[in-house]
């Protein structure tokens, strides 16, 4: 059980790290610049570009 709940814990944590990068650079991301996903989700980048190239895919 213990080992169970470990796992869990991790996979929030890095799930949590994960958005504090850029999806297109992997640069740490700026809350000042973010767009919505197609699922609704908001999503921040680490430059214009970025949410640029992001925007022009999830059109």
């Amino acid at each position: 059980m213990k080992t169970l709940l470990t796992i869990c814990a991790l996979s929030f944590a890095s799930a949590a790290m994960a958005a504090d990068k850029c999806p297109i650079s992997g640069k740490p991301a700026d809350s000042s610049i973010t767009s919505t996903g197609k699922d609704g989700k908001t999503v921040a980048f680490c430059c214009e570009k970025c949410k640029a190239k992001f925007d022009a895919k999830n059109k």
